[in-house]
């Protein structure tokens, strides 16, 4: 077996018997008749660093969490996909598995998805790629505990779960790396384009580190975070649902659009095809410094009307709308392209920049870093390493409020008041709501958290304690996506 995470399988483990299980079990068997045959488990991610940077080829640096998607699943004879959920306010469904293509990922009359939908994306991505005629049915009765719409990716584990427990029915083989890329394609059948990291981490974390994770080729490398930090997350209690809003999708084109202008003025491509930002400097071999300069000269002013951009591209509105919008976002006529570009390139940078501390930490006495202290590129000695890469963490949350536009004020107020007890943080997730990930001593977690309860959620949010206490918590790095099977 390869030492490298992104070449294991799916670890198969016997069916552990502990109170959530055997919960599930039993109402499985008072719905179905019968107990499930298989597990599987997913977990939801918090993101360390590097936001809205996958989907323009960057390097991210997210870890799993303990909170998770627990599937129970029974495979029978006919052709059909059974959804139960443990929660009461999800419905029962059923669905036939006649093809992918008549399976419906419809949302309600608001836009929104259906909670099924998720499942659906999952086993529509499954059959696509297995391409067969004939398919093993499925009983699915589904519990999560990862909050919704909290930015801690509980829709894209849901998506993950359903793909995986479905290819697990039918006998199929992937590898780690095959079914996150399988699961990043099918949740597009929901609406949003995202890049791959929350599927990734779902399948290739591993206990007790962060994962440094790159795409094209997607590959997981573990990175050691520092001894005596402990990674606190909050929910801010705004909840954003990203395929219900066109939010989302608009800053992956507004990449795009920045990405093709620059390489159509630099010289470089003057084709139709999409370019990704960090496509367009590796073509150029310049460093972040040089693409941040050729941001401010070629993209110089702060809104780009469809009209210019067309003009610039030499293309017609139709043509622009078929070859870099998304159905949500062709009826724009405004984009910010010099703002999300220079919030790519920034956080990318913050992101390698964070990783090699973490990295030179863990060899020790290397490169300037002894007994926990840093000397940086920028020059400055002995400086406590926490704070350096808590820095980090506030400069990439300014850069989501300001040049991605991403916040919510509730975030930023959870901000400032862990900045006023000198603990970074930053928004996690695709912002808009969710949740911040706070960088913490360990020795300061306790009272950390009870100041967070005090001065957010009963003076600010005026909700009970008993409440707030589920709103926060202190996280390590979890393992990634499990089946268990062997019920007895």
């Amino acid at each position: 077996m390869s030492d490298n995470v992104s070449d294991v399988d799916i670890p198969i483990l016997n069916i552990p018997h502990n109170e959530r299980i055997l919960k599930l079990s039993d109402l499985f068997y008072n719905d179905f008749g019968c107990k499930p045959s298989y597990f599987v488990r997913v977990p939801g991610r918090v993101n360390i660093i590097g936001e809205h940077i996958d989907y323009c080829g960057y390097p991210v640096l997210p870890m799993a969490l303990e909170q998770d998607i627990l599937m129970a699943g029974n495979i029978i004879n006919e052709s059909k996909l059974y959804l139960h959920n443990v929660d009461g306010k999800y419905k029962s469904v059923v669905f036939d598995l006649k093809s992918h293509e008549k399976l419906d990922i419809t949302p309600d009359s608001n836009g929104k998805p259906y909670w099924y939908n998720y499942v659906l994306c999952g086993v529509k991505g499954a059959m696509e790629h297995l391409n067969k005629i004939t398919w093993k049915g499925l009983q699915l009765y589904i519990d999560g505990n990862i909050p919704p719409a909290s930015g801690l990716s509980s829709s894209s584990a849901l998506v993950s779960a359903a793909c995986l427990a479905f290819l697990y029915a039918q006998d199929a083989k992937l590898n780690k790396t095959e079914i996150a890329s399988l699961c990043a394609n099918s949740e597009r059948y929901i609406g949003t384009h995202g890049g791959g990291m929350d599927q990734a981490i779902a399948f290739l974390a591993k206990k007790y580190s962060a994962q440094y994770i790159t795409f094209q080729p997607l590959n997981a490398t573990p990175v050691a975070l520092p001894k005596g930090v402990t990674f606190v997350v909050a929910h801010s209690l705004a909840e954003i649902n990203k395929a219900a809003t066109n939010d989302f999708n608009q800053r992956v084109i507004e990449c795009r659009l920045a990405a093709k202008i620059l390489a159509t003025l630099s010289e470089i491509s003057r084709d139709n095809k999409i370019i990704t930002l960090s496509q367009l400097q590796k073509k150029l071999n310049k460093d972040f410094k040089e693409m941040i300069q050729l941001v401010h000269t070629h993209i110089p002013k702060d809104i780009y009307t469809k009209t210019e951009i067309c003009n610039i591209l030499k293309v017609t509105g139709e043509e622009l709308n078929d070859l870099y919008l998304t159905n949500n976002t062709k009826h724009l006529t405004e984009f910010k392209l010099k703002q999300r570009a220079l919030h790519v390139y920034k956080e990318a940078g913050r992101v390698e920049e964070f990783r090699k501390i973490c990295t030179q930490l863990e060899l020790g006495n290397l490169n300037g870093i002894t007994n926990g202290k840093v000397k940086t590129d920028e020059n400055i000695d002995d400086v406590n390493v926490l704070t350096i890469l808590g820095d980090l963490m506030s400069k990439s949350h300014e850069s989501l409020k300001t040049l991605y536009e991403c916040s919510h004020e509730n975030l930023d107020k959870l901000v400032d008041i862990s900045y006023k007890m000198n603990i970074h943080s930053r928004l996690t997730g695709a912002g808009w709501g969710g949740c911040i990930v706070a960088l913490c001593p360990e020795e300061k977690v306790e009272q950390y958290i009870e100041t967070l309860k005090e001065e957010f959620y009963l003076k600010h949010c005026k909700v009970s304690k008993s409440d707030a206490d589920s709103y926060v918590f202190a996280t390590t790095p979890n393992h990634g996506a499990l089946i268990y099977e062997n019920y007895t």
